[in-house]
C-alpha cells in the first residue's frame, strides 16, 4: 500500500539512490527534436481554414456573378445579334421569295400572254371609228356572201369624209381576196355612181351576174352588204333604165339593211371562220333566229354556239333576253369561240332591229361586254385592220 507519510529526508535519500542518466545525443539533435515536438504539439489555428473558405467562397461568388453578368450580356447581345441576323435573313428570304414570286408571276403572265392572249372582239364597234373609216364589202365564197369590214385609219384614206363609193373605188381593188380565202369578185363590172344616199350600178351588156339564179342572188346580196349604209341601190343598164335579169326579170330598187338574218360561222378556203348572214335560211322573228343559232342550217354554215351550251329566249317588244339554261362560265370556253358566239347573237338581234340582254353568266363583265345591261351591238361584222404602209 502506498505510504503517504514520506519525510523530506527520506525523499532525498531515495532520489540519491536512483542511477544517474547520461544523454549522449548532440545538443543540436535534441534541440531539433524538441523544436519539432513543440511545433507538432502546438494547437492548430482552426479559424484560418474557415477564413480561407469564406474568402474563396466570396471570390468565387463575385467571379460567378461577374461571369453570369458577362454571359447574360453576351447572351443578350448574341440573342440580339442572332435576332437581328435572323430578322435580316428573314427579310432577305422574304425579299428573295417576293422577288422569286414576282419573277414567277411575271413568267406566268408572260406565259399566259403567249398561250392565252387577251380576247379580241372580231366585229367593228362605234369606238373603233373615232379616227378611222370603215369599208364594208360583201366578199364572195362558193356562192355565199360574207360581209368583211376593213378599218382604215383616216391618215391612210387621204380624203375628208369620203363617201361609201369613194372608199370602195379607192380601196376595193387593193384587196387580195384570194389570199383571204375568198373568190375574186371585186371591183364590180360596169360603172358605179352615188347621188346622195343612192347608189346606181350601170351594168355592161357583157356582165356575168346573170349566169344563173345563184349568181344573180350572189350579186344582189353582195351589193346590199357592200353598200349597207345607203338608203337605196339601183341596178341599171347602160341606158340608165332598170336592168333586166333573165332569172328574175326587172330589178327593183334594193333597200339595203340587214332585215332579219341569223349569223352563222362560214370558213373560207384560208381556214379562217367568219360570221355570215344565212340568206334565205333565217327565221322570221328574232326569238326563233336566236334559237336557230344552236343548230347549223346546212353543211356549209356552222353553229357559233359551242357544244353543251343551251339557252332560251324571251322577247318583250323590241327587246330580246337570251338566258343560258345553266350558269355559263365564259372562261371555260375557247376565248375566240366564246367571242364569236356572243357577236353572232348580237349581230342577229341587230339585224331584226332588236336589243339584246344576255343573262346567267358567271362573269358580269367579259371582254368589254357588260352583261348587267343591254349588250353593245356591233356596227359591222368581221373586222380587218387595213395594213399601214
Amino acid at each position: 500500500m502506498p505510504n503517504d507519510n514520506w519525510s523530506d529526508e527520506e525523499i532525498e535519500n531515495l532520489l540519491r539512490d536512483f542511477p544517474k542518466i547520461h544523454d549522449r545525443r548532440p545538443k543540436a539533435e535534441v534541440y531539433k527534436k524538441l523544436s519539432h515536438k513543440e511545433q507538432t504539439q502546438r494547437s492548430p489555428k482552426r479559424w484560418l481554414p474557415l477564413l480561407v473558405a469564406i474568402v474563396a467562397f466570396l471570390s468565387i461568388s463575385v467571379l460567378v456573378a461577374s461571369l453570369l453578368q458577362q454571359n447574360g450580356t453576351d447572351s443578350s447581345s448574341g440573342e440580339t445579334e442572332s435576332s437581328d441576323a435572323e430578322s435580316t435573313m428573314a427579310t432577305d428570304e422574304t425579299q428573295t421569295e417576293q422577288a422569286d414570286g414576282n419573277i414567277e408571276e411575271s413568267d406566268r403572265a408572260a406565259s399566259l400572254a403567249t398561250e392565252d392572249p387577251q380576247v379580241q372582239r372580231s366585229a367593228v364597234y362605234e369606238s373603233d371609228l373615232e379616227d378611222a373609216y370603215m369599208l364594208r364589202i360583201g366578199l364572195a365564197y362558193h356562192g355565199y356572201v360574207v360581209p368583211v369590214s376593213f378599218v382604215i385609219p383616216t391618215q391612210l384614206a387621204d380624203m375628208a369624209e369620203p363617201t361609201a363609193l369613194e372608199l370602195y373605188e379607192t380601196f376595193s381593188g387593193q384587196i387580195d381576196e384570194s389570199e383571204l380565202g375568198f373568190d375574186d369578185y371585186h371591183p364590180y363590172e360596169g360603172e358605179l355612181q352615188q347621188n346622195g344616199s343612192t347608189i346606181s350600178h350601170f351594168l355592161p351588156d357583157s356582165h356575168t351576174y346573170d349566169q344563173g339564179s345563184a349568181s344573180t342572188l350572189l350579186y344582189l346580196s353582195s351589193l346590199e352588204e357592200t353598200f349597207m349604209d345607203q338608203q337605196e341601190i339601183r341596178v341599171l343598164n347602160e341606158d340608165g333604165e332598170a336592168a333586166q335579169l333573165s332569172h328574175m326579170g326587172t330589178v327593183e330598187p334594193l333597200v339595203p339593211g340587214e332585215q332579219g338574218q341569223s349569223f352563222y360561222l362560214l370558213e373560207s378556203s384560208a381556214g379562217e371562220a367568219y360570221l355570215a348572214p344565212a340568206y334565205g335560211m333565217s327565221p322570221g322573228n328574232v326569238k326563233d333566229a336566236l334559237l336557230a343559232l344552236q343548230q347549223s342550217p346546212n353543211d356549209d354554215y356552222r353553229s357559233p354556239v359551242p357544244e353543251g351550251v343551251s339557252y332560251r329566249v324571251e322577247v318583250d317588244g323590241a327587246n330580246a333576253d337570251l338566258i343560258f339554261e345553266e350558269q355559263l362560265d365564259l372562261e371555260t370556253l375557247d376565248k375566240a369561240a366564246a367571242m364569236q358566239m356572243i357577236e353572232s347573237m348580237a349581230l342577229t338581234a341587230k339585224s331584226y332591229g332588236s336589243s339584246l340582254m344576255i343573262s346567267n353568266t358567271i362573269q358580269s363583265e367579259w371582254a368589254g361586254f357588260d352583261f348587267s345591261k343591254e349588250l353593245e351591238l356591233p356596227v359591222s361584222p368581221n373586222r380587218i385592220d387595213w395594213p399601214e404602209k
